[in-house]
């Protein structure tokens, strides 16, 4: 019986228990260099929360296009940029430069995208002015001004 007795004492230290019967360990703690006497408490709230997404509005205002070239080819645009006549580029008042917008000429549902390098237009009644590359695309050459419909599809920081 002594034995018995002597034997489970051995049974309940934790290094004669098996390993399945031990309770998982717990996570590791890191300790965290205490420096200007900050509290732990201070040091958790210290780190940064991930932000939110935001919700960027795809749809801008619809309206008339018109396109530029010839006379601006090569010429320097407000964002810095070479201005190329038959690249897909665009000018508008206020997006970011870089946003890449889709054009969709309303009047034959032909569509491109294009890239904002440019500010402009002129003409108080136009959304956007268009590239010759972009007017192209949208067969509105001959036309000069037509019907859109813009939908932002990225805005460059």
């Amino acid at each position: 019986m002594a034995a018995l007795v002597f034997l489970s004492v051995f049974a309940t230290t934790e290094a004669a228990s098996p390993a399945a019967a031990r309770p998982a360990d717990a996570t590791p703690v890191i300790p965290i260099p205490m420096s200007n006497n900050l509290a732990p408490a201070e040091i958790v709230n210290s780190i940064p929360v991930p932000q939110p997404k935001i919700t960027v509005l795809k749809r801008i205002k619809s309206g008339l296009a018109s396109w530029y070239g010839t006379f601006f080819d090569g010429r320097l645009t407000a964002s810095g940029r070479r201005f190329d006549m038959n690249e897909l580029t665009a000018a508008h008042r206020t997006l970011p430069f870089g946003s890449k917008v889709k054009v969709t000429d309303l009047r034959n549902q032909r569509s491109v995208v294009v890239t904002i390098t440019d500010r402009g237009i002129l003409t108080p009644n136009r959304v956007i002015d268009l590239s010759v590359g972009a007017a192209r695309e949208l067969h509105m050459l001959k036309m000069g001004v037509d019907p859109v419909r813009l939908e932002l599809l990225s805005v460059q920081n």
